[in-house]
């Protein structure tokens, strides 16, 4: 064949970078891709120290390391998109798989600088994004050098700037939130500053932990690995919940095996680390270079690991589920239980007449029709059943429709009557012998109904956690059982003992004012900065009022 009839493949550098870059949309994503980098690559017996500067002002964004750093030969191999990282062809797993990270800063930014000293020798680069753009040919793009391996005698480490940031601001709380969640997942000799803050993570209290290790053809795919599953004593967020999947030390994906949402789930992490993954040769590989922290559920290792981690997260699940149900039982509870549906009731009647207040205001500010409940004859919805804890009854969906007072709309008339409610609550539907998780949505009830506003409900979180906590996603306050201040006040003695129900309503009422004020800063309706500290001071007054006759009693 003659050389005019071949055919090779090749690639735009520059637009190869600038579509790389395009993975990293965020400020916490940039940074914490330098961050990783610096806790990573460090000497033997180095801890490391990464300090992250943010300047809003300036639209800038410094990495510092104590690092190893880099040598010429070094900094050469960081600027080959997608070449072999020196660190696995040596034998070192870690993060460096597929060589995208040096793009990062243009997802952002204009400039990237970097300084980095190795063995006594500095060198400085930089390279712009309008460098970049201004290529037309597949030629690698220019560099500039400011200093090449200078001697000096300064510590290794590496120094990144990046400057030109396009972003509004700096999200300097997000940024700690993202990394400090990392940390979680990082040996804990790892340090990093943002700004004057110290990261940290503290992992949640823990009440029981449980180790697991496959069999048959698990075994086959995953090898000789454990799983360790964690209950915690407190409700998780979103992003602490789930088994962390590892392969040799590098974290790729958190998941729950299936058994998202469910009722328990809320309180299960853990671990595991699988290092055929990182060994894995098939054609459908487990990772991608998105950096979506999801692994690929076409390969079969990966669909070896959801199906063993999901059956075992669903057997602790179960356990916690039946565990609960038997709590419940317990004469204790079922006197909480009682506490927190008074404490309810009264929460919930002065939200309702709180709505309506809001709504009459927002009706007559705005011009539009008083469009309150009492003025448009009631919401009587037939016989019905809406989410409570009156009637027994089963959940039939997790989320249900805004019924009357749905989400705001288009037209030019106020929304919905009071504040940005929380999310709908679960459908439910009558069954017999079921808890009671279901109030008349008709108002036939002798008890009044929670106008689609709070629960309350007595938990053991751990004495760390807060005493109290407002569930949004779940309408929810918790109360602490095991906050030392509620444990001193219930003592040995019943919790229908006067002291510690005095405080367990001083505790939901405090935590019911700060939500309202939440409500009313998320749907707009604060204007001032004072506005939100001025609803807390008017909501405790007012629940406290109401509430006179439980604390008489």
């Amino acid at each position: 064949m003659s050389a005019t009839m071949k055919l090779v493949v090749k690639s735009h550098v520059a637009r190869d970078l600038i579509q790389s870059a395009g993975l990293f949309k965020s400020d916490k994503l940039v940074v914490w891709e330098y961050v990783s980098n610096g806790l990573q690559y460090v000497g033997a017996g180095t801890n490391p120290v990464v300090k992250v500067s943010l300047d809003s002002r300036k639209k800038r964004i410094s990495i510092q390391d104590n690092g190893r750093g880099m040598d010429w030969n070094g900094l050469q191999n960081f600027f080959v998109m997608h070449g072999e990282n020196i660190d696995r062809k040596e034998g070192r797993p870690g993060r460096g798989r597929f060589g995208t990270g040096k793009s990062a800063a243009f997802g952002i930014a204009e400039v990237m600088r970097i300084t980095t000293v190795r063995n006594g020798k500095r060198s400085q680069v930089e390279l712009k994004r309008s460098s970049i753009e201004s290529m037309s040919s597949e030629e690698p793009i220019p560099v500039e050098v400011h200093e090449s391996e200078k001697a000096v005698s300064a510590t290794s480490g590496t120094l990144i700037e990046i400057e030109g940031v396009h972003l509004r601001s700096l999200d300097q709380a997000g940024i700690i939130h993202y990394i400090e969640r990392h940390l979680a997942r990082w040996p804990k000799n790892a340090t990093v500053f943002v700004n004057n803050h110290e990261c940290e993570f503290n992992e949640p209290p823990v009440a029981s932990e449980h180790r697991f290790t496959p069999e048959g053809e698990a075994f086959e795919k995953l090898g000789d690995v454990e799983l360790v599953i964690k209950v915690s004593k407190s409700f998780l967020e979103d992003d602490l919940r789930g088994v962390s999947v590892f392969s040799n030390g590098v974290w790729h994906e958190t998941t729950l095996g299936g058994s998202e949402g469910r009722e328990m789930s809320q309180y299960i992490f853990g671990e595991i680390d699988v290092p055929a993954l990182d060994d894995d040769k098939s054609p459908v590989a487990p990772f991608d270079v998105s950096r979506s922290m999801q692994l690929n559920p076409e390969n079969e290792i990966v669909r070896a690991l959801h199906a063993f981690v999901g059956n075992r997260v669903e057997e602790v699940r179960r356990a916690l589920l039946d565990a609960d149900k038997k709590r419940k039982t317990e004469e204790d509870t079922k006197k909480l239980a009682e506490q927190a549906s008074e404490i309810a009731r009264i929460i919930n009647e002065d939200f309702e007449a709180f709505r309506q207040r809001v709504a009459k205001i927002r009706a007559k500010t705005r011009g539009g029709p008083n469009l309150s409940q009492d003025e448009q004859g009631g919401d009587d919805l037939g016989d019905d059943l809406i989410f409570g804890s009156d009637i027994p009854a089963i959940i039939t969906a997790p989320r249900g429709s805004p019924g009357i007072n749905g989400p705001p709309n288009d037209i030019d008339v106020p929304p919905t009557p009071g504040p940005e409610m929380p999310p709908f609550n679960p459908s439910v539907e009558p069954a017999e012998n079921a808890e009671p998780k279901g109030w008349p949505a008709s108002g036939t009830s002798t008890r009044r109904r929670p106008s689609g506003g709070f629960r309350v409900e007595f938990k053991d979180m751990g004495e760390v956690s807060e005493r109290a906590r407002y569930i949004e996603t779940e309408q929810a306050i918790h109360i602490n059982l095991e906050h030392p201040q509620i444990a001193a006040a219930k003592g040995n003695f019943s919790v229908e003992d006067p002291s510690f129900k005095r405080l367990a309503y001083e505790v939901a009422f405090s935590e019911y004012s700060i939500a309202i004020a939440q409500l009313k800063i998320k749907s707009g309706d604060c204007f001032d900065l004072t506005d939100p500290i001025v609803e807390i001071r008017e909501a405790l007054n007012r629940i406290t009022r109401k509430a006179a006759s439980l604390y008489a009693q």
